[in-house]
């Protein structure tokens, strides 16, 4: 039970944020914000060795409310156009290359 109020603390933290940071449909806003939670995420995963409470406040909480997929999905509904895709694709780009700065040793496959 005090995991789940841990994440649930995390989550009411990182949907504030995002709600006082980003407008009312704000293209750029949602995109920074995304790429904001991804690098807490990622610091939090791959960095920093927090507690497994730590953790959940960060990872699944804070960086999980903070960040959206479905406004992504939502951008691309409403502007089925070219711009919507490269808004979709540069999102994943950047999001793997701020991980990729979090933890660059991480081997790539080959």
């Amino acid at each position: 039970m005090k995991k789940l109020f841990v994440i649930a603390a995390g989550g009411v933290a990182g949907s504030l944020l995002r709600y006082l940071l980003v407008g009312k449909n704000d293209e750029i806003g949602i995109f920074l914000i995304n790429l904001l939670g991804v690098a807490v995420a990622g610091l939090f995963a791959l960095r920093l060795q927090p507690t497994e409470l730590s953790r959940l406040f960060w990872i699944p909480g804070f960086a999980g409310a903070m960040t959206t997929f479905s406004s992504v999905a939502v951008i691309h509904g409403q502007r089925n156009d070219l711009l919507a895709i490269a808004y979709f694709y540069a999102m994943v780009i950047m999001s793997l290359l701020i991980l990729w700065l979090i933890n660059p040793k991480q081997k790539v496959a080959k």
